[in-house]
């Protein structure tokens, strides 16, 4: 009996180009494609202003001064900070340190201090208003 020689099948060099290729091609339209996927949501105004005053609530900040457009605050840490409208945007801005931007596009903010709490109202760069109430401690005067 004639065995047989063992022949090794295997992938040619062209099989394995031609391979290499279409998998490239793939990958490269996925890598185009994924960016069109993605969708942005944009909230509403109100809504995102309503987690902004949230936000600030829940950090625990102490309220110091207010005035007719800025909020003065302390953090936990007793950080002075002022929520304030600055170049289009609500921030929270430390003394000598950075800022926190809660929204953007944001031309005024009024505040009106009922003494338990702070009323707030945003006005948008298309004009749009929004209202919101902050609860917030004051601040203990020194003695």
């Amino acid at each position: 009996m004639i065995m047989p020689k063992n022949r090794h099948t295997a992938f040619t060099l062209i099989e394995s180009l031609i391979a290499l290729i279409i998998t490239s091609l793939i990958l490269l339209t996925i890598q185009f494609s994924l960016p069109l996927l993605k969708t942005q949501v944009s909230l509403p105004l109100d809504v995102s202003f309503q987690t902004a005053i949230r936000q600030v609530e829940t950090q625990k900040y102490t309220m110091i001064t207010t005035d007719s457009h800025s909020v003065r605050l302390n953090n936990s840490e007793g950080k002075k900070m002022n929520l304030t409208v600055y170049k289009n945007k609500l921030q929270l801005s430390a003394d000598g340190a950075g800022q926190i931007i809660l929204l953007r596009d944001i031309k005024a903010l009024n505040v009106v201090d009922f003494q338990s709490y702070l009323k707030l109202e945003i006005v948008s760069e298309n004009d749009q208003k929004v209202v919101g109430i902050m609860h917030l401690k004051r601040e203990k005067p020194h003695e």
